[in-house]
């Protein structure tokens, strides 16, 4: 399992629930994370996500670009046109919000995307997506994240990410129930990856035996719960 430090920024300054890292510089976290043996990095933009407004992009592709380690852009993205200029600025891949759940052409051009993940962010069981068009994210939001992930594996989807966005950014745990369910909707071919809620090195080896093939962790390393190095140790 790929151990993922997330840099998450809003009006470019890292932005965690509680007002955590507000005085820290994104560049010097990538870093610092890249130094303590991080091998892939999950950049951010909140504001892209909240308002479709990216305007972190130019910071986060030049993260990206001197990182030397690959980089997924999230935040927000439901189109094809944002992948592409992610790619060509550096990007290895990009996380794609569940809103494209509410256009299944849109869907099934996402699973042609060279490092494409699909997001499943699920409050209650159901869809919730963040960023994208406004009338995709209407047709996409209450759908049973089951029926998504099944329909996303029908639609040649093969990586998904799912989020439980009543614990993210809280340290509450990792989804693992949910993804066992969603893992026995969509079949052996799909892998999952997961991130928000994780709180200890006890988290990260639950995740690793499950099978997940990344996790994403922000606020955990920030407040120095335990760092990159001890997580991909955990793991191991």
């Amino acid at each position: 399992m790929v151990i993922v430090p997330s840099i998450d920024v809003r009006g470019g300054r890292i932005s965690y629930r509680g007002g955590v890292g507000a005085d820290s510089d994104p560049r010097e976290v990538a870093a610092r994370y890249i130094a303590d043996g991080a091998a892939e990095l999950h950049l951010v933009d909140l504001d892209g996500a909240a308002r479709g407004d990216f305007a972190n992009f130019e910071l986060l592709a030049a993260i990206a670009r001197d990182a030397g380690v690959p980089c997924r852009l999230a935040g927000g993205i439901a189109s094809l046109d944002r992948a592409i200029v992610a790619t060509q600025a550096g990007f290895a891949g990009v996380l794609f919000s569940s809103a494209v759940f509410g256009d299944e052409d849109l869907l099934r051009r996402v699973s042609q995307v060279p490092g494409a993940i699909v997001e499943i962010e699920a409050r209650d069981g159901q869809l919730d997506p963040r960023g994208g068009p406004h009338e995709f994210g209407l047709r996409a939001k209450g759908m049973d994240a089951r029926v998504a992930s099944r329909l996303a594996s029908l639609r040649r989807v093969r990586a998904l990410y799912v989020i439980d966005l009543s614990t993210d950014g809280n340290l509450g745990g990792p989804p693992l129930a949910l993804m066992e369910e969603l893992r026995r909707e969509a079949g052996d071919e799909v892998t999952f990856h997961t991130g928000g809620g994780v709180r200890s090195l006890d988290d990260v080896r639950a995740l690793a035996q499950w099978g997940a093939a990344s996790v994403v962790i922000g606020r955990a390393f920030l407040e120095g719960h335990f760092t990159v190095a001890e997580a991909k140790a955990a793991c191991a």
